[in-house]
């Protein structure tokens, strides 16, 4: 009896290889891609929240150990002029 090769999986047409994430919708969009539609639109804002979670804030415990009244008169200075733009741009 002649074997019988295993037949090759099929591929649906139109199926990808990869899914597109909501992130890659709504960059596509801002991009100006009027592929999209609001079908996909919609489906993308209701699934990002499960693919792409929010990032926590960070806790932060800062105590202030020098207050304004504490630095002299030049490092008060040294910080202003740190803090302002370079005026030779």
């Amino acid at each position: 009896m002649p074997t019988v090769p295993p037949a090759k999986p099929r591929r649906r047409i139109g199926a990808r290889k990869k899914p597109v994430t909501p992130l890659e919708i709504f960059t596509r969009v801002m991009q100006g891609d009027e592929t999209i539609t609001d079908r996909q639109f919609d489906a993308a804002k209701v699934a990002a929240p499960y693919l792409h979670p929010k990032l926590s804030g960070l806790s932060m415990n800062a105590v202030i150990r020098k207050g304004p009244e504490d630095f002299t008169d030049d490092e008060l200075s040294a910080l202003a002029q740190a803090g302002q733009p370079d005026s030779t741009d």
